[in-house]
Parts: structure tokens; sequence; C-alpha cells
């Protein structure tokens, strides 16, 4: 589906790949595909904000129009590459009267006359006096990035194993490579930068062997260096023994984690997601570190036990276990609605 240049040489498990730059022109803003979903369970993305002066939680305010035009976005929405400043700037800003904007289509509110964009989608702002009220304006902002570092496990992408009844070379068990969640994300991220490149690295010794002492967080130390990822999505959990959580530190380990690929170098959008198998105790620790920290979470508990998205149709209980198109469409849905 994508041509082969790599954009980083890896040492990483036989499973890794690495999905190639296409060149052509950037494309206009677009929205979330139709196809897009959002699980009951997940979080609201927020975008981080430039020293706000205050922030208001919405409550119930006697709109009074204050008879004013609402604030403009310079520039006013389109595509941008991550961490572009937003000035809002007002025509007429009545005595007293403040700039606000929301994230979160108006659930809360921040005073401020800009703000960065750190995650795509409506922006309102509006003018407040009081309990005075002007009209909400809207824009809509998206994001694009230049390279995208994937840390998974075989739901990122397997090998053929004829043992298993698995033939594939693409996320496990995905009936093709254009199926599985890593190319759903590719093809999306490209629709706004044909130029961006995408680099899968395996997580499965983290998963295995955080907090031994043969294991280091240094595996990722070259990838990072040689890539500097402007985005990271960390996709694993699945093979962390619950058992081991609490007698290997799991939280000091995911701590230590998290802060090694926040500080690579350069600024860098981090998501993150939880298990889609039965791990309570490392994902709960994954919502806890990756919401205080302040960075994206995906929460996909609502696929957990879910029969409809898992291949039982392989006779294989560990490959059937695994997400099918239908899961891995899910995971696309849910990762995209927090990279933008």
């Amino acid at each position: 589906m994508y041509s082969c240049v790599l954009a980083v040489v890896l040492i990483v498990l036989s499973c890794a790949t690495d999905y190639p730059a296409l060149v052509g022109p950037k494309a206009a803003i677009i929205t979330t595909p139709a196809s897009s979903t959002v699980c009951p369970c997940a979080t609201l993305p927020v975008s981080s904000t430039s020293s706000p002066v205050s922030v208001t939680v919405s409550q119930p305010v006697a709109f009074d129009t204050l008879k004013v035009p609402p604030p403009h976005f310079l520039p006013d929405g389109g595509t941008f590459y991550m961490n572009t400043q937003v000035r809002l700037t007002a025509d007429t800003l009545p005595a007293g009267a403040v700039i606000e904007y929301s994230v979160d289509n108006g659930d809360n509110w921040v005073t401020g006359q800009q703000f960065t964009v750190t995650s795509g989608g409506p922006i309102l702002t509006r003018i407040r006096a009081g309990n005075k009220l002007s009209i909400n304006r809207s824009a809509l902002f998206a994001l694009y990035f230049q390279r995208m570092l994937i840390i998974g496990n075989s739901i990122m992408n397997h090998g053929p194993a004829p043992e298993l009844g698995w033939l594939n070379n693409n996320g496990m068990a995905a009936s093709a490579p254009e199926k599985d969640f890593v190319h759903l994300l590719t093809g999306r991220l490209k629709a706004l930068n044909p130029s961006m490149t995408v680099t899968l690295q395996s997580g499965g010794d983290f998963e295995r062997q955080f907090g031994t002492e043969t294991y280091s967080l240094d595996e990722f130390k070259e990838t990072l260096q040689q890539l500097k990822p402007d985005l990271i999505l960390v996709r694993i959990g699945e093979n962390i023994d619950q058992q081991q959580v609490a007698k290997r530190d799991f939280e000091k380990q995911f701590r230590q984690l998290v802060d090694y690929l926040a500080n690579n170098g350069q600024p860098v959008r981090l998501v993150f997601t939880t298990s889609v198998w039965d791990r309570p105790q490392s994902d709960a620790i994954v919502r806890k570190v990756a919401i205080e920290k302040g960075h994206a979470l995906v929460d996909l508990k609502c696929m957990v036990g879910q029969g409809q998205y898992f291949a039982s149709q392989y006779a294989n209980s560990g490959v059937a276990a695994h997400p099918n198109d239908t899961g891995m469409q899910r995971i696309a849905d849910l990762i995209w609605a927090k990279i933008q």
C-alpha cells in the first residue's frame, strides 16, 4: 500500500515495519471521517493553553447579548502543524470585559487572548462581561505531523505464523494490511500531510520485562534520536502480567517511560491507550499517569470482552483474541479522535 523508504533503521522484533513518505500537496481542512465512532468511556481531548488568566467552568448563566461581535481567530482555522499559536482579537471590548475560548464545545471556558493548538477540532470564542455574553464564534482546526512513531505489539504488526494459522504480515488479526489500525490511521494522517512518515517499534520488551535488571528504556534511544518524532502513539498493554504490576512497580516504570518519550529534544504529542484485553491493574495506572501528566488518553475499556471486536473465526485462541477488522476500525477511530 505504501512505498518502501525507511525513515530510520531500527532494531526491533520481526513484526516491525516502516511506512514511507508519499509526496503531494498538503490537504485542506478535513473533519473526522463519517466512519469514526466515539467510545462511551473515552475522555475528551484538551488543548494546552498559553498562560491562561483563569478558567470558567460552565454554569447556568443568564444569556444577555452584549451586542458586540465575538472575537476573531488569527489564523481563522485550517490545517496547521502542531503547537501553532492562535490569537484572539476583538473589534470592540467593553470596559471590564474579557475574551474567552473553549476547546471542549463550551463545557469549559478559558480566559485569554491566545492559545496553542495541540489537538484538532472546533474551538469556540466569546466575550464575557459579568453575566453578559456575546454570541460565540467557532473555527475548525486540524493538526498535521511529520513523523509518527508507534510503539506497539502484535496488534500493531505480526509476521506470518503458519503454525498458528496466521499467514499475514500486518496487525493480528486484521484480514489485510489496509484493515489494521496502523494503516487506517496512516491514511487519515497522510490526508493532512502526504509526506508524513510512520515508523513502528515493538514495545513487547517493556510489556514483559519492565522493572527487571536486564531491561532498559535505552532500547528506544536510537529511534528517538534518529527519527525525532513529533507524534508518538503508545499502543501496548496486552502482554503485561497483572501479577507483576505491583511486584515490579509498574507505575514507577511507566512514569519513567512517559518521561523518557516526552523528553526527546523536541516538541512531541504523546497518545497512550489502555488494553483491549482485561488488564485492570496496569490499565488503571496508564489512565492515572497519562492524565496526570497531561497527555492524550485513549481508553479502550469499552472493547474489553465485546466479542464483535475480536477474530473468533480463528481456531487458535491466541490469534482469535486479537481484534478483527471491526475491532481494528474501532481502535483507529478512537485514536484518531484523540490525535485530532
